[in-house]
């Protein structure tokens, strides 16, 4: 039977095809090691947010800032993680999974019907896993790819023009930018200064749901909350987002860069350096704006959304810094000793992301060791190296003797209609 979805968005085959030539043999087990190691650095950077939030997916109390994440140390931490990971790393490995689409599709020797049936079987399937997984920790990504993955569907039928230009807009998160400009565009103007910030209820009941709730109240406050992520999801932008780094995955698959990295070798260096350059250019942009804006000189909501952009498109060019600039790293020597290991978790990269969840709610929650109502955020930050080196001794140990990882193995299982096999066959001489 072809293998036809072992290399969608969460891992890639164990094994190479035998027929393959030497070069083409080193050629795919370098895409495989290059897409697998950046699935396990996203995976990093997506556990070192969710560490230094203590695992809550959404605002907590502007007081437990006050006495967890006060001081020197703290805010090192806070800045750090601010400009390194957050809204970076979720839009790698949402990248990814529009990449891992583009190279499946490429190499499907099925009918577009047979495929088209199958993939939506495996996206339903991932949207059942998806959504155990929210009724556990309401940050879930999962129950929105598999929405989201419908979509690819459609945008594969489009020229490369086309797709890059709703990448681009969806990634950069113009949607919902351009409505806040309107909006404060056509506001009429304040006629008295804002009241004083009040307390956040809702910050206030996540609070004491995660800190102090048994594992059934958390389960039962993240049923009644699906309305609530629907708002976070579009009024942030965050489902615009999404598609859109999915869109830049298809986009790059399509200009194979990923199966040519030794030829492709020049266009990542133009990447990381355009990259870098943009990156430095929104953040000075970003600072002068802040700075007019403290000084009165650049003041209300329009401005405001005018810094969101300018943020959107630095993040966008730090997330490409990364996926260009990590595929380079992980091509040279001293790059290899760091693939190697970011890559076992890839392999089995589904498995890794609810291990994280359940690893980090058994930390920080109440029915756990309730580390949120006590650590400092720089040691809850911290916290997320061990685990995540637990995550690469736990993925070698099971590789040596599984095909794949469990979850996966589920999600194939079920796509296919039969049990696939699991543990690796011993090699005869």
């Amino acid at each position: 039977m072809v293998r036809l979805f072992s290399g969608l968005a969460f891992t890639s085959p164990p094994a190479l095809t035998p027929s393959l030539p030497d070069p083409a043999k080193q050629a795919k087990a370098a895409r495989l090691q290059t897409v697998d190691a950046l699935r396990g650095g996203a995976l990093l950077g997506i556990l070192v947010v969710h560490c230094s939030r203590w695992f809550a997916p959404d605002a907590l109390p502007s007081q437990l800032y006050a006495t967890h994440a006060a001081g020197y140390l703290n805010g090192l931490v806070t800045g750090k993680v601010e400009l390194l990971f957050v809204d970076k790393f979720y839009a790698l490995f949402s990248f990814l999974f529009g990449l891992s689409f583009s190279l499946m599709i490429s190499r499907s020797h099925v009918a577009p019907a047979a495929f088209f049936r199958r993939f939506l079987r495996r996206l339903c399937i991932l949207g059942a896993i998806g959504l155990l997984h929210y009724l556990h920790w309401r940050g879930d990504i999962l129950l929105i790819y598999a929405v989201l993955g419908a979509l690819l569907l459609l945008f594969n039928r489009f020229s490369n023009g086309v797709v890059l230009a709703f990448a681009l807009v969806l990634a950069l998160n113009l949607p919902v930018r351009s409505l806040q400009a309107y909006r404060a565009w056509t506001a009429p103007p304040p006629t008295a200064q804002p009241a004083a910030r009040a307390p956040n209820p809702q910050a206030q009941a996540t609070y004491r749901t995660l800190a102090h709730g048994s594992y059934a109240a958390t389960v039962w406050a993240n049923a009644h909350s699906f309305g609530d992520a629907l708002d976070f999801q579009f009024g942030s932008g965050r489902i615009f987002q999404t598609l859109g780094f999915f869109l830049l995955g298809l986009y790059t698959g399509r200009r194979r860069l990923f199966e040519r990295l030794e030829s492709a070798r020049g266009a990542f260096w133009w990447f990381v350096g355009g990259a870098l350059l943009l990156l430095v250019a929104t953040k000075l942009l970003a600072l002068a704006m802040g700075r007019a804006h403290e000084g009165a000189q650049l003041s209300g909501p329009l401005a405001g959304a005018l810094l969101a952009v300018v943020r959107d498109l630095g993040n966008v060019a730090t997330t490409g810094f990364y996926i260009a600039g990590l595929a380079l790293l992980f091509q040279s020597r001293p790059g290899r000793w760091v693939a190697t290991p970011l890559a076992l978790v890839g392999r089995m990269a589904l498995t890794n992301y609810l291990l994280q969840t359940l690893i980090g709610s058994l930390v920080f929650f109440g029915y756990g060791l309730g580390l949120l109502r006590t650590s400092e955020l720089w040691l809850a930050c911290l916290l997320s190296l061990p685990i995540f080196l637990l995550q690469v001794g736990a993925s070698a140990y099971w590789l040596k003797h599984f095909t794949y990882g469990p979850v996966e193995w589920l999600w194939r299982s079920l796509t296919l209609g039969e049990r696939q096999s699991l543990r690796l066959k011993a090699k005869t001489a």
